[in-house]
Parts: C-alpha cells; sequence; structure tokens
C-alpha cells in the first residue's frame, strides 16, 4: 500500500516537473484519474498515518516501508514548486512529526531542514509555501512535547543541527521583517497574514510549555505517594527500546556544544586564536596532534580558514599541518583519488608558498603510503602543483584557453626522465578531474545561494547542507528543476551512505529539560513581541503579543529565570506608556490590561518586580485622578479614540487595579514581603512628590489590614519593612502627611494589640517602635502631642492587652518627659502614674526597668517640682513592689543569662532605681535634692541587709562614690564659693549618712573601707578648705561613731591613710623657704620669725573653743620626723640649723622666744571638750574662723624678706596675696585639721591600739618637750 502511494506522489511530482505545466499543478487540466489519485493519496496518508496506534508506529515493517518508499516521494515532493504538491508534504510531515518521530529521527533531521527551515530562512520562498510551513508548525508548537523532543534530540545532539532554535530564529525574522514588495510575498494581506502566523506560532511555543509544566504539575499531584514505575526521562531507540537518562545529561551535551559552536566562531574570525580558544577551554590538548584530530572532525570550520591555517609556516601551525596529513590513509588510493580525498576537508589558500607547504607535505606522505608507485616524493609533489592547476583551468568558466592532455603531460616532465610519472598515469588524472571537479564536502552550497546569514556552526555535514539550496525564483524552469534533482540526489546519497543513523531518540518529562531550551529562544521571542508592538495597532498581533507576554513572564518564573522574566515584565510596562500619557494608544491599554491581569491571576510570578508594576497602578491612579493629566491622554487623536482611552483606563483603575492589593493575601509568604516593600518604595516617591500623595500609603494600612493574619514569623518580616516607612512618613515635613501616617500607625497598632501575646514575645515592642522613634526624633510640637494621645487612647482601650508594648510605651513617656512643652509632660505623666497607680498588675516584670527609667526622667524634669516630687514618690512605690521579691506579671529574670544561679536576680532592678536617686541627690532643686537624699539611704537602710557583698560594692562605686564627685573634685574644677550654702549642707548631711550607712551595714562592707576612706582622704587633699573641712569631719564622724567595730586590719588601714594624707599636704614650700635662708642667717632667720608671729594668731580660736583635757605638743622631734619624710635631703642639713638655733613651732601660741633650755613656757590653760571635735570642725563657725582671714591684717606686712620673697608678688603693697601664699596657708590649715582628727583617735583608742597609734601616727604628733598648747 506504501508503495502505491509513493508511485501516486512520485507521478503527479513528475507531471509537475514536465513541460506540460508550468507552474504548479492545475487540478482542473489534469484527467479525473490522476486527480483523484492524488486526492486519495493525502486521504490515505492522513487517515494511514494519524489514524494508527502508538504501538504501530514502533512496527519495524511499516517503518521500513515508509523509509524505503515514502520518504524518497516526500523528498521530491518537499521540492517540487507546485504549491498543492508541497502543501501534501508538510502535511505528511507534521504527522510524521507528531506519531512517528520516535522511529524515524534520522530521517525527519533531514526532512525537517529541508521543509520548514529553507522555507523560512529563504526569501524567495512564495507566500504560500510559508503559509503552508507555518500551519504546520501551529500544529507542532501546539504540542509542548514535540518542541521538548526536538530541543532534546536535535540542539543536544552534537551530530545534529539545532532545529527548534533556528525554528524559533528564523520564525521571530520573519516577524521582525518589514513589508516588502517582493512578487513572491504576494500582495500585502498575504504577507500580513504570514507575520500573523509567524507570530500565532512563537506565542504558541510559550503557552504550549505553560501548559505542559502545569499537566506535569497536576500529575505529580495525583501520584504523590505512589511509587514510581517508570523514569521520567526515556530514551527510545528506533528498534523501540528505552533506556534512563537525567536532565544533566543534556544540559551537559547542550553546554558542550554550544562551546564548540562558540570555538567554531572564534576561529572562523581569526584561525590562531580559534586554536588558542580550543586549548584554554580544554576542547583539545596543547599538542598538534590533538589540534590536527579537532580540526578534521569538528563541524562549523570554515574551510578556508582551515586551509589558511594549515599553510601558516610558524612553528606550532606547521606542527599541525604535518600531524593533520601524517593523520590521512592514502594507501591503495590513485593519485587523484588521494588528492581529491585529501582536498575534500579544507580550501586551499590562495598564496602560493602556503599551498607549496602543504602539496609538498602531502607529496611525502603518500608516497610513504604508497612505495613505488612514483620514483620519489619530487615527482609527487610536481604532479600535485599540476592537478591544483589543471582543476582550476577545466572548471573556471572564465578561462577560454583551456589546458590539452599533452599540456599536462608536459607540465609533469622532469629534468630526469626516470623520475618522470607515467604516461599512463598522467592521462588517467588528466580525464578524472577534466570529467569530474575536485570538490570539498560543502561544495555544494555553491550550486545556490550564498549561506552569509547563517552561522558556519549551523552546519552539520549532509543533514543539513540542504538549507543551502536555493529556491527557484528568478531561475528557469529547467534550472529549478536542476536544483531540485540536485538536492534529491544529494540527499538520496546520504541515505545510501547510511549517514542517517538510527539513532536513540530522547523523550524527556522532566521540567528541568525546559530551562536551556527557553533560555536558547526567550530572547529571540521577546525580540519579535516587541517588534510587533512597535509596528501599530493590529489588534489581533498585539492581543497575540500579550499572550507572548504573559506566557513569557510565566514559564520564565516556573524555570527561575529571573533575568529573563524581569525583561519580559519591564518590556511589558513600558509599553503601557503610563510615563507618557500623550503617546498612549489603545495598544498600551492592552499592555496595562494584561499587566493587572497578571496581578489578578498569577501574582506569584512577579516576586521581585512588585515595584515596576506598583509604580505602574501609582501612575494610573494618578493619571485618572489628576484631570490636567487626563485632559493630556492621546494628545492629538480624535475626541472618540480619547475618549475611550480615558474610559478604559478609569475601568482599569477601579476593579482591575484594586484587585492587585486584595490579592496580596493570596501571595507566597516570601512574595508578599517583596510585595510589601515595593508599595513602601512607591510611597516613599509618592511622598516626595510636589504636591505629595499618600495613595500608596493607605494602600499599605490597607493591605496590612488583610495580611494581619499570616503567622507571626511572616508578618515580623513585613512589620520591619513598614515600620521603617511609617517612620519616614510620620517625619514627612508636610505636618498633615506625618500626622496621617501616626494616625494609620495608630490604627495598625490598636488592630494588632487585640490579638494575644504569649509570655517571652516581643511583638508588641516592634509594633509600637515607630512611635518611640518619631517621639524623640519630630520636631513639630503638635506631632509630638499626636503621638502622646495615640498612646493613651491604645492603654485605655487595650490596657489588658498590653504585655511586651509596655516597654515602647514607657520610652515613649521617657521621651515625653524630656519635652519643653509643658502640656506634653503632664498628659505624659498623667498616664504613667494612672498607669502605676491603676495597672501596675498589667506591667510585667520585663517592663519594670523601663518604668522605673520613665519615673526618673520625669523626677530630673526641671519645668515642673511637683511631678519631680511625684515621680519620686512614685519610686517608692515601685521599690515596695519590688521588696515583695515579684513584679506583677511574672518572676523576675536576669539580664545577663549567664550570670550564677545563686545569683539574686532582684538586684538587676534595684540598681536604676539607685542610680536614679543618685543622680537626683545633685539637682539644684533644694527639695528635690533633699527628697532623693532621703530615700535613697532609706531605701538602703531599710534593704540592705538583702544586698550580696557584689552588689554592694556596685552601689558604692557607681550609687553612692559618684555623689561626692563635685567635691572630690571641687578644687581642680574651681574653689566652691562659701556662699552656696546648699552645698555645704548636703556635703556635710551626704558624708554623715554615707558614714553612718557604712557603720550600719559594716560587717557586709567592712571591705569597702579603703575606698571610703580614699574618698574622704582625697577630698581632704583639695585646697579648697570647706572640702577639706568637710571632709575631715566626717572622717572623724566615722571613727567615733563606728570606730569600736573597725578590726586591726582597717584601723591599720585607716591610719595608714591619715599619715599619707599628712606627708602630701606638708607645707612644702614653706619648709624650703625657711630652710634655704637659714642657711645663710641663721640669726636674721630667728627675727623673722619672731616678727612673722603674728600671722598665726588666727590658731588661738582653736584654743578658746572650748576646754580640752588633753594637751596637743609639737616639739622639734615631729618637725623633724615631718621633714624628713616630705623634704629632700637638703632639707636635713636646714633642719639641723634650726635646732642649733633652738626654733621651736608653737601650734596653739605663735608669741614668745625660745627659751635656753630650748622649750617655751605654757599658760597653763586647758581646752574643756562640751562636744566632739568633729562636729566642731564641721560647724560653719569654725570653717569660717579658718579659711577667713581679713585683707587688713596688720601681719602681711611683718612677713620677713627672706619669706616675703617665696611667698609674696614681687609688688609687697599689693592687698591681694599671691596663689603659694594661698596654697601654703591652705596646707597649714590641712595640717591643722588632721591634727585634730589624730587627737580624736588618741583619745579614743589610743590604748587600745597603742603598737599601731605609735607605729604610723606618734611620728607626726608633736612632742611635750618642745611646744605645748594648753
Amino acid at each position: 500500500m506504501v508503495l502505491g502511494l509513493e508511485a501516486v506522489l512520485d507521478k503527479a511530482v513528475h507531471l509537475e516537473d514536465g513541460k506540460k505545466i508550468a507552474r504548479g499543478i492545475d487540478l482542473e487540466s489534469m484527467s479525473i484519474a490522476y486527480r483523484d489519485a492524488l486526492l486519495v493519496f493525502r486521504t490515505l496518508c492522513k487517515g494511514l498515518l494519524e489514524g494508527v496506534s502508538h504501538s504501530f508506529t514502533r512496527n519495524f515493517h511499516f517503518i521500513d516501508s515508509v523509509k524505503a518508499y515514502l520518504s524518497y516521494a516526500l523528498l521530491r515532493a518537499s521540492v517540487s514548486q507546485s504549491p498543492n504538491i508541497f502543501q501534501y508534504a508538510t502535511g505528511i510531515s507534521s504527522v510524521l512529526l507528531l506519531r512517528f518521530r520516535e522511529s524515524l529521527k534520522g530521517e525527519l533531521g533531514i526532512f525537517f531542514p529541508l521543509i520548514v527551515l529553507r522555507s523560512l530562512d529563504a526569501p524567495e520562498a512564495f507566500t504560500t509555501q510559508k503559509t503552508s510551513v507555518l500551519r504546520m508548525l501551529e500544529r507542532i508548537c501546539k504540542d509542548s512535547q514535540m518542541l521538548v523532543d526536538l530541543y532534546v534530540n536535535y540542539d543536544c545532539d552534537l551530530e545534529a543541527p539545532n532545529l527548534s532554535e533556528r525554528m524559533v530564529t528564523s520564525i521571530t525574522k520573519i516577524v521582525q521583517s518589514a513589508q516588502s514588495s517582493d512578487a513572491n510575498l504576494g500582495p500585502t494581506s498575504q504577507a500580513a497574514s504570514v507575520k500573523s502566523s509567524s507570530l500565532q506560532c512563537l506565542v504558541s511555543v510559550l503557552k504550549s510549555l505553560v501548559d505542559w509544566e502545569k499537566a506535569h504539575r497536576d500529575s505529580e499531584r495525583q501520584i504523590i505517594g505512589a511509587p514510581a514505575t517508570e523514569d521520567a526521562f526515556d530514551r527510545v531507540p528506533s528498534d523501540g527500546k528505552k533506556k534512563e537518562d537525567t536532565p544533566s545529561d543534556f544540559e551537559m551535551a547542550k553546554a558542550h556544544k554550544s562551546s564548540l559552536e562558540a570555538a567554531a566562531s572564534e576561529f572562523n574570525r581569526k584561525p590562531s586564536k580559534g586554536v588558542e580558544f580550543f586549548i584554554s577551554n580544554k576542547l583539545v590538548e596543547s599538542t598538534p596532534a590533538s589540534v590536527a584530530h579537532f580540526l578534521r572532525t569538528a563541524n562549523g570550520l570554515d574551510k578556508a580558514m582551515l586551509g589558511d591555517y594549515l599553510g601558516q609556516r610558524e612553528e606550532f601551525p606547521l606542527a599541525v599541518m604535518h600531524a593533520y596529513v601524517d593523520s590521512m590513509k592514502f594507501s591503495g588510493l590513485k593519485f587523484h583519488d588521494a588528492i581529491r580525498e585529501f582536498l575534500k576537508g579544507f580550501r586551499l589558500p590562495r598564496e602560493a608558498q602556503k599551498i607549496d607547504r602543504i602539496m609538498e607535505k602531502f607529496a611525502e606522505r603518500y608516497c610513504a603510503d604508497n612505495p613505488g608507485l612514483l620514483k620519489n616524493a619530487d615527482t609527487a609533489y610536481v604532479l600535485a602543483y599540476a592537478v591544483i592547476m589543471l582543476n582550476t583551468d577545466a572548471h573556471n568558466p572564465n578561462i577560454s584557453s583551456k589546458m590539452s592532455k599533452s599540456d599536462f603531460i608536459r607540465m609533469n616532465v622532469m629534468n630526469d626522465a626516470d623520475h618522470n610519472a607515467p604516461v599512463e598515469l598522467l592521462e588517467e588524472i588528466y580525464d578524472s578531474i577534466v570529467e569530474n571537479e575536485i570538490k570539498m564536502k560543502d561544495d555544494m552550497a555553491s550550486m545556490g545561494r550564498s549561506n552569509k546569514g547563517k552561522p558556519e556552526s549551523e552546519d552539520r555535514g549532509g543533514l543539513v547542507n540542504i538549507l543551502n539550496l536555493a529556491f527557484p525564483s528568478g531561475k528557469s524552469s529547467v534550472d529549478s528543476q536542476s536544483d531540485s534533482s540536485v538536492i534529491v540526489r544529494e540527499t538520496q546519497k546520504i541515505f545510501r551512505n547510511k549517514e542517517v543513523k538510527r539513532g536513540v531518540f530522547y523523550t524527556s518529562q522532566r521540567l528541568e529539560i525546559a530551562k536551556p531550551l527557553v533560555e536558547a529562544v526567550g530572547w529571540p521571542l521577546l525580540a519579535a513581541f516587541s517588534v510587533t508592538m512597535e509596528e501599530g495597532d493590529n489588534k489581533p498581533r498585539i492581543l497575540l503579543c500579550m499572550e507572548g507576554f504573559k506566557a513569557g513572564i510565566l514559564i520564565t518564573h516556573i524555570l527561575g529565570m529571573d533575568t529573563m522574566r524581569y525583561a519580559f515584565l519591564t518590556s511589558l510596562v513600558r509599553y503601557t506608556f503610563l510615563h507618557a500619557p500623550k503617546d498612549m494608544r489603545s495598544k498600551n491599554v492592552e499592555a496595562l490590561r494584561t499587566l493587572l491581569a497578571l496581578c489578578d491571576n498569577e501574582a506569584g510570578s512577579l516576586r521581585d518586580t512588585w515595584n515596576v508594576v506598583l509604580e505602574c497602578v501609582s501612575r494610573l491612579e494618578y493619571i485618572t485622578s489628576t484631570p490636567s493629566i487626563a485632559g493630556t491622554v492621546m494628545h492629538g487623536s480624535n475626541q472618540i479614540s480619547r475618549d475611550a482611552v480615558l474610559q478604559s483606563l478609569r475601568e482599569l483603575a477601579g476593579k482591575a487595579a484594586e484587585q492587585a492589593f486584595v490579592n496580596s493575601v493570596k501571595l507566597p509568604s516570601d512574595v508578599v514581603v517583596e510585595f510589601f516593600n515595593a508599595l513602601c518604595g512607591v510611597s516613599a516617591k509618592e511622598l516626595k512628590q510636589i504636591p505629595a500623595r499618600v495613595f500608596s500609603l493607605q494602600k499599605l494600612v490597607e493591605i496590612s489590614y488583610y495580611n494581619m493574619a499570616r503567622i507571626r514569623m511572616v508578618w515580623a518580616r513585613i512589620w520591619s519593612v513598614l515600620a521603617n516607612h511609617f517612620i519616614a512618613a510620620g517625619s514627612h515635613p508636610d505636618k498633615k502627611i506625618a500626622m496621617y501616617a501616626i494616625d494609620s500607625l495608630r490604627q495598625l497598632g490598636v488592630k494588632y494589640l487585640e490579638r494575644a501575646e504569649l509570655a517571652n514575645f516581643t511583638f508588641q515592642n516592634d509594633i509600637l517602635k515607630p512611635f518611640v522613634v518619631l517621639m524623640r526624633n519630630s520636631q513639630d510640637e503638635s506631632v509630638r502631642s499626636l503621638i502622646v494621645d495615640c498612646i493613651v487612647q491604645m492603654i485605655k482601650s487595650k490596657v489588658g492587652s498590653i504585655k511586651s508594648g509596655w516597654h515602647s510605651v514607657f520610652m515613649i513617656f521617657t521621651a515625653a518627659a524630656d519635652d519643653e512643652t509643658e502640656s506634653i509632660v503632664e498628659s505624659a505623666f498623667e498616664n504613667v502614674e494612672q498607669v502605676i497607680l491603676e495597672h501596675f498588675d498589667q506591667v510585667v516584670g520585663d517592663c519594670f526597668m523601663d518604668c522605673v527609667n520613665c519615673l526618673i526622667r520625669f523626677a530630673n524634669n526641671k519645668g515642673s517640682h511637683r511631678i519631680s516630687l511625684k515621680s519620686i514618690a512614685l519610686l517608692r512605690i515601685c521599690e515596695d513592689r519590688l521588696a515583695e521579691g515579684l513584679v506583677p506579671g511574672g518572676a523576675l529574670r536576669p539580664i545577663d543569662t549567664e550570670v550564677d544561679a545563686n545569683f539574686d536576680v532582684t538586684e538587676h532592678y534595684w540598681f536604676p532605681m539607685l542610680a536614679g536617686l543618685s543622680e537626683l541627690t545633685t539637682d539644684p532643686r533644694p527639695e528635690v535634692r533633699s527628697c532623693a537624699l532621703e530615700v535613697l539611704f532609706d531605701l538602703l537602710n531599710e534593704r540592705g541587709s538583702k544586698f550580696s557583698t557584689s552588689f554592694w560594692e556596685s552601689i558604692f562605686h557607681r550609687v553612692l562614690f559618684p555623689i561626692f564627685d563635685h567635691v572630690r573634685h571641687a578644687g581642680k574644677e574651681g574653689t566652691i564659693s562659701s556662699g552656696e550654702e546648699w552645698f555645704r549642707e548636703s556635703s556635710i548631711h551626704s558624708l554623715q549618712l554615707l558614714c553612718n550607712l557604712f557603720n550600719t551595714f559594716y560587717k557586709e562592707v567592712c571591705f569597702m573601707l579603703p575606698p571610703l576612706l580614699s574618698l574622704l582622704l582625697d577630698c581632704a587633699k583639695r585646697s579648697d578648705q570647706a572640702v577639706v573641712s568637710i571632709s575631715l569631719g566626717a572622717l572623724v564622724h566615722l571613727i567615733e561613731v563606728g570606730g569600736h567595730q573597725f578590726s586591726e586590719n582597717d584601723w591599720d588601714t585607716l591610719l595608714k591613710s591619715i599619715r599619707d594624707a599628712s606627708y602630701t599636704t606638708q607645707p612644702v614650700e614653706l619648709l624650703n623657704a625657711l630652710g634655704f635662708e637659714a642657711v645663710k642667717t641663721p640669726r636674721a632667720l630667728a627675727g623673722n620669725l619672731e616678727a612673722h608671729a603674728g600671722d598665726t594668731a588666727f590658731l588661738h580660736s582653736v584654743e578658746n573653743d572650748g576646754a580640752n583635757k588633753n594637751q596637743i605638743n609639737i616639739g622639734d622631734n615631729g618637725m623633724a620626723a615631718e621633714l624628713e619624710s616630705s623634704t629632700p635631703r637638703r632639707m636635713n642639713s636646714n633642719v639641723d640649723h634650726l635646732r642649733e638655733l633652738g626654733v621651736s613651732r608653737n601650734t596653739g601660741e605663735s608669741q614668745g622666744l625660745p627659751s635656753p633650755s630650748g622649750r617655751t613656757q605654757s599658760d597653763g590653760r586647758s581646752i574643756q571638750r562640751s562636744q566632739t571635735l568633729g562636729q566642731r570642725i564641721m560647724g560653719n563657725l569654725f570653717l569660717m574662723s579658718l579659711t577667713t582671714k581679713s585683707p587688713d591684717d596688720p601681719a602681711d606686712s611683718s612677713v620677713p624678706p627672706p619669706l616675703a620673697k617665696v611667698m609674696a608678688e614681687p609688688d609687697e603693697k599689693e592687698e591681694k596675696e599671691s596663689p603659694l601664699f594661698e596654697t601654703v596657708r591652705g596646707k597649714c590649715i590641712t595640717q591643722l585639721l588632721l591634727l585634730g582628727a589624730i587627737d580624736s583617735i588618741q583619745m579614743d583608742v589610743r590604748g587600745a591600739l597603742g603598737h599601731l597609734f605609735k607605729a604610723q601616727l606618734v611620728p607626726l604628733l608633736p612632742s611635750p618637750e618642745k611646744v605645748t598648747v594648753h
């Protein structure tokens, strides 16, 4: 039956080729028998080929019959000039592709290029032929499996052309081509029809891939959990057997093929660079033999470039040429056959020297393979040159005078007759060359059109050479018939030479394989759609383009091809023309409609491109809501068209655009974050416009409501984006917009507080953090007031739901406490007070310290004494609750998770409260200062028994000692004036409280005695006498009140500290001056001391202050000890001089002369003590008596000249005393006060600590043998 069908079709073809029908088949002129036969053939072919079962398509006998008989007839029909015959050929080919491709892989590899690619690529092809091919391709492109199989079996095959890629590329060229006036294409309407059909094919390619993915996804869902019975990849050889494979195999094969094509392209541009490319990409080894083998076997190399490279004289190319020739075998071949075989692979270069090198090597190789046939290689070399010249002469039509046989024989005559080639051989060679031209394998391309537009890398041997043959346009029927005969003959030769292999046919059903296919065809498709959109308003084509854009976005999204997806989407967005409403047309409305349809139906495919989509929605709303902009749409067009476009835009701005936001609830978790991020970006741009717009900001609030039900993990990511944007919007310079953003934030906050929050979660805090940032940064009073009002409203409505949100609430109120606006401070404090008094049970333990910090800030507010005092009172309430051991809302948790398990975590909560009260003790307002001081020490006295040793240490160093920083550093930063009564009162009170606290908790804090003494004695070393008096008074008070608790080590530490302070504050300047002058004039020094006695008259105030039971004696022993410890060695000699003169100092009475015995007479008076010495020292009168000196004191004028030289300014008459004199006088007073402290110690504890007292302080005390003050 197949044989009969072949005969009928062959007869029809022969009739067409005859002279009776000049062009095509005229069915009316044919006999009824032939016409019926042709129709029966078409019907039988369709019925036979389409109706058979799947198993029949693999029946060996039937397949062999098709190959043997139908292939030839189909081959003849495919080159026919008759449109009808060609149409039948395309129909049969499509059936073979769809049903028999698994068994006819090699044959279809020939028919597809011959029928499809040749027709599409040839500009001379008739419109009817292109139309037939495109109809065939429409059917093929709708079969997604067919497209994938074409790609896998041909594009990924090294020995086959890229059929699917070439098919799409050829179709896109038709779509992008301009209207042609060629007669072959017929009227313009036919050319437009061809373009439309081509566009439909391209759209079908993408749509079929999308449908293929959906079908496989549905099938996977149906078989989830079921064991797989067959691999998704099958390799079906022509014998029907299946084998397994993986997608990576095809990807690797395609990648390797692409590398080879790139290498061939590089070689064809510049051979030397191409060889370097081969080696660098590891296609060949860096050896001449490897390169030569590649050059012989690789497809797509330009034969002329190959010959040029082989003829080069450089070392490596020359070695490659030798390896190339040595790889060929000429044994048993006649000379003319050998040279034909040799020249099939490349074209000889035109340069004579290059030809000489190639022919020389050929001659050597031929003689080596055929020893004895020619005398030597020289003979073969001359003969090879002669054959080349003969081939050119005989077959070049431009040469009129042809070479004769005798001329050829004479050309080969050698000087040595014995070396001549046999005449019979020369005659045989001559006849063979003249009769049959020496050609390369692909020289048949020269018979047809040039192949400049097709890359050489597309050539795949005999299977694709037929693409280079021309169509019969502009040729006579005889020439056309000749070309067709050549095609048929050459194709049959391929079949006879068995170049069509019964290769393995692969069928893939995995989605991954479609990715390289889309990568290959995606960019040409996008270019075709873009050109169509640019051409005009042909609505059917525009609609096809929209389908193509949509399918391209979907398939690239499915395959994870983000770059190409972004290109498709941005191209679609660009064609909306929303950025240029004046140029907008109906096609741009269709582009916008397609974009919004994607938002509605395929929102997940937009992913990171939401920003451009939402910008379009924003622009759409701006155009339709702004009359001045809407009036510019389609500027210059007629009113009807403008109204139609405007109406369409308004419709799209309604429900269609709204769906983009409503459907955000359907987006996957990762995509919805991208959506919010993009919308925030668009809103930020709107807020920068003049005037600012809030369209996207409104939509943000709406979609936040829609998506608030998402899981916390996703909503947290969304809120991290929203929070930053609301902060930016709330900081907008336009107050109305800022307040709108804050109110929107309040709505979202109230809505989210409706969701219950479990313990240890912090998302409520994150929700309210934007309020904190805005409250701290806003410069507008009304905005800050609105923030406080929003928080107050949220507390009143959701106080029972707030958990971790209290953190942010208290931080907002803390910021409000520093506000300069009284109403804001009042409102915030009232609510803080209400929360503590009424809702303290709702404040969880985690927020306790935020509450304390907030109250401390209010207490530091200088605007209202009432608020400050109330804040301190509220702190005391918090302390009472903390003392219970639990803060309402849950157990206390440590701040540091790595602390010791035995550590009392309540101390972490105590510290901020104590530190805040400590800071308030230096407040300039006396009532606040006193209240804070009282509360601080009350808390410590009441709760201190529960504190750990480490916490006590922290309290002393970080809470208590900082209170006295202004005292400790007073002498450094400037003397505190005596008029600052609050300073003296606070310092005296504070030091007394500190000492009392130390004595109360002596057992717990005894280790703090050294730093406490350091504080007191550091203050005693200051130059300011008020500080010195206060500190030493506190020291005496500490000893008097708590000295009985001191251990021996404590006393040792205390006495050493006093001794060190005494040494440090010695009036070294005075002693140096006295000693220096005494060495020179001892008698004058004695007189000067007597004259200067009036300077120390103020010391009588100490003597007359009361009755003293004991005496304070200062002798030269004490003076010597003091001098030895505080002055250089030089002073020792000065002291000796003083002893020789009998000079002694009386601290109670500075008048009198030294007696012969070296003792000063005492008046016998004693000082009675009615109060402790520490209390007397700290009294104001005593302080004034020590620090006040009348400028009119006549003693100033009696300073002896030697002392005045050191202590006075150059102008001795000046009333102001010099800084040096003031320093010396201050040190003397400090020494006196230290001696008073020592006096208190020796009276109270000298008996118990005699050895310590004697070791540490006796050297400092004056000897009773020298001077006594009663």
